[in-house]
């Protein structure tokens, strides 16, 4: 068997996608730190404990990889970052296997600990780049799962303990839901899946993309808004280490209209929540004023974003074209910091204007207003003065 990391990865997806995450209602991260304790539990037992160890390894790796997918690190790129092969049969994996059981957990003790409190300090509330010793996920992981495979005297065992836990999954119930909100596996992300598809973005179809909770129809816009923040804010935090291309809201045209009136209403009550909830001048809400501005860039947070708004009532020769999605209102958060790991500085203006022009190729008009404000929420029309969606009240 060829075992390489992007092909594990991928395993490792389609049955998170099958079957659901098996160690539901934990977190991949908590289920993670458990299988750990477990393996030092069995470093201390007997022969059937030390068994069991060689089950544990293949959990931690699974576990490891379905992080990995969640914050979208490809680990075939963050293993050759890290000068570690991403075939795993190649011989500098496994000129020391198998290590003692013992020494093979508190190597792997050592590599979990920063992947621990990297996670904590995304779930916590602390400001993007408040703790210096947090480290990016992508630069962390492949040392846990180096540490995990030291356990195994070959690739061929590991192999075989990968396979026999995937196909294990095959005849459990599907998991429960996780006690944890998974941002990556959010509705809104299934649903934009053909406009990423379809787009004439170069960039799209390989976007990694979160969301928040589905939309509750039996709760207000502000109630799910305020939902929306814990998940919203991770992304945000996220940002300056490991990077996620979008965050993606679902609201659905049955509860907020269908026509573009109703869109920008919608939108603009969107703003104006984020506006009051994560910017420095929060509490206070968006001033038309200072958002027209050429000047003017919405920072969440410390993180300048882009809102990119899907609709279905914009036709098949726009831009914002849904593709076929109908039933939903789609807007994108796309932070900076994203656009800049595609777009250098130097070339950002240049290949800006190319892939407008993919668009046009396609026979998608796709101008660019003046101000920043006015390139969120585009007109119906190619050729239609800007959207003065920011100059309504808010019905917050």
């Amino acid at each position: 068997m060829k075992l390489h990391i992007a092909r594990l990865q991928e395993a490792v997806r389609r049955m998170v996608e099958d079957r659901g995450p098996y160690w539901a209602p934990d977190p991949s991260d908590v289920y993670l730190a458990d299988r750990v304790a477990a393996l030092r539990e069995a470093g201390g037992a007997e022969a059937a404990g030390q068994a069991a160890a060689g089950r544990y390894l293949a959990e931690v790796i699974v576990a490891a990889v379905a992080l990995a997918n969640s914050y979208g690190i490809p680990l075939q790129q963050a293993f050759n970052e890290a000068s570690w092969p991403a075939d795993l049969t190649e011989g500098p994996l496994w000129s020391e296997r198998p290590l003692p059981l013992p020494e093979t957990v508190a190597r792997l003790e050592a590599a979990a600990e920063p992947v621990r409190r990297t996670i904590a300090f995304d779930r916590s509330e602390a400001r993007q780049g408040s703790d210096p010793s947090v480290v990016a996920l992508r630069r962390l992981l492949p040392g846990l799962l180096t540490a995990a495979m030291a356990g195994f005297a070959s690739h061929e065992e590991l192999s075989e303990q990968l396979v026999r836990l995937l196909e294990s999954t095959r005849s459990m119930d599907r998991a429960a839901e996780e006690s944890e909100f998974d941002p990556s596996r959010a509705e809104s992300v299934r649903i934009i899946r053909p406009v990423q598809m379809e787009t004439f973005c170069p960039f799209a179809q390989k976007s990694v993309l979160w969301g928040p909770p589905a939309y509750d129809e039996g709760r207000s816009f502000g109630d799910n808004m305020k939902a929306s923040l814990p998940a919203v804010r991770r992304f945000l935090r996220i940002q300056d280490r490991d990077v996620i291309d979008g965050f993606v809201y679902a609201f659905p045209t049955r509860v907020f209209g269908e026509t573009f009136d109703d869109l920008t209403q919608l939108f603009r009550n969107f703003v104006e929540f984020l506006h009051r909830n994560l910017t420095e001048a929060a509490p206070a809400g968006l001033d038309p004023a200072i958002a027209a501005d050429p000047k003017w860039f919405f920072v969440l947070e410390g993180e300048e974003c882009f809102i990119s708004v899907f609709a279905p009532c914009y036709p098949h020769d726009h831009s914002r074209y849904m593709n076929g999605v109908e039933g939903h209102f789609l807007f994108m958060l796309q932070p900076e910091a994203a656009i800049l790991r595609v777009l250098t500085k130097d070339d950002y203006h240049p290949r800006s204007e190319a892939i407008r022009q993919r668009f046009q190729d396609g026979f998608q008009r796709y101008p660019l207003a003046d101000l920043e404000i006015d390139r969120f929420l585009l007109p119906l029309r190619a050729d239609d003065p800007p959207v003065r969606w920011y100059e309504l009240a808010p019905t917050l």
